[in-house]
């Protein structure tokens, strides 16, 4: 691995050595009130006792995960970011939204229903099962399962519309300055159209309650099989979708996602990229990779496909998560994702590709700071 010069930093890379190094569980992290916590912690180490923040803001806004590993020299000491012992930036914490301390009518807290991620989503995971686990079959990374029985176990397995509505509702009245979209994320149905169904009906909902509030909806799902169900989600749901396919790699789509293999197939991922394109705007369809699962040369190679379609690539940084197939796999190394990242800011560039979240991004993948310029 290429030595790091401090240096050279910039807030993006900053958050490119969080996500591959983590840090240490000897970090005294200080909170402040209304501050969020993490609700669902990804970490390697079980070590650190204090709450953890649910995103670190980095200057310029940069927001990234936090994650603990035992053994990396990156700490945070009160609000500052350092190397050993060489400080590096003062940071701050994601706000806690004030619908999260609320109840919804029937007692239920409203934060079992929906969360905020970053500075500026609303998120509500719609169907926190996934029905590959029961056959074995889910994606090799997803912790899914695991979660849900653990640091989830407290969450509404599957909200309702009504709940849903009742949150959202909440949080416009109480925190509408702090978002700017609505997230909608479910692990897979057992039938993909009538996942999407009852996704589109939560989005229609929320579109009916949303009053003068100007918001940009975004789906995370599995694909229809139903051209006719992916032509009604382009006319009548979210503003922009995520058909995440993980791996473009056909062999290693198969070996790690064996679940969206058996339901889907890769040969018809492809297509309904390819139908989808031609049924929604230019950058509104999202190709999702776990970016450290193939080698350099197959994802360039599925970030240019899909640039050719006018659909930007996402890459959410492969990170080991207990309880899944690939919890002890490494996390890429800089080296590895420096290269991928050069190319995605090459590609997004030639095919005028935007991404999703184009102004504060996801803490998990670096999309938003390849576009801004910070790995040029």
């Amino acid at each position: 691995m290429e030595n790091l010069n401090t240096s050279e930093l910039n807030p993006g890379k900053i958050k490119l050595e969080l996500l591959i190094n983590g840090i240490s569980p000897d970090s005294n992290i200080q909170m402040r009130e209304r501050e969020a916590p993490e609700r669902f912690v990804y970490d390697t180490s079980n070590k650190y006792r204090g709450v953890l923040p649910s995103e670190i803001i980095l200057p310029d806004n940069i927001v990234s995960n936090i994650y603990l590993r035992e053994g990396s020299d990156w700490s945070i000491q009160g609000r500052m970011l350092k190397k050993g012992n060489q400080n590096l930036c003062e940071v701050s914490f994601t706000p806690d939204a004030k619908f999260t301390k609320m109840n919804l009518k029937s007692g239920m807290p409203a934060s079992k229903v929906a969360v905020m991620y970053g500075l500026d989503i609303f998120s509500v995971f719609l169907n926190k099962t996934c029905v590959y686990f029961p056959e074995d079959k889910e994606c090799h990374f997803c912790s899914l399962e695991y979660t849900r029985k653990n640091s989830g176990k407290g969450n509404v397995v599957n909200p309702t519309v009504n709940q849903v509505a009742e949150a959202f509702q909440l949080a416009l009245d109480h925190d509408s300055e702090l978002f700017n979209y609505v997230m909608v994320t479910s692990g897979a149905y057992r039938c993909p159209d009538k996942g999407i169904e009852k996704q589109m009906a939560h989005i229609q909902m929320m579109k009916q309650i949303q009053g003068r509030k100007n918001v940009n909806y975004h789906l995370v799902t599995i694909p229809p099989k139903s051209r006719e169900i992916l032509k009604q989600l382009a006319e009548q749901g979210p503003d922009t979708v995520a058909f995440d396919i993980e791996v473009f790699n056909p062999n290693l789509f198969r070996k790690n996602c064996p679940g969206k293999e058996t339901q889907i197939g890769y040969e018809a991922y492809l297509r309904i990229f390819e139908d989808a394109a031609k049924m929604f705007p230019d950058n509104a369809v999202k190709a999702g990779f776990v970016c450290g699962l193939e080698p350099i040369d197959s994802l360039v190679e599925g970030m240019e496909f899909f640039g050719r379609l006018g659909i930007p690539s996402s890459l959410n940084i492969f990170h080991p998560d207990v309880g899944s197939k690939l919890q002890d796999k490494q996390r890429p190394d800089r080296g590895y994702l420096l290269e991928i990242l050069k190319e995605q800011a090459r590609i997004g560039k030639r095919y005028n590709l935007i991404p999703i979240f184009p102004v504060h991004g996801r803490r998990s993948s670096l999309d938003t700071e390849v576009h801004k310029g910070y790995f040029q």
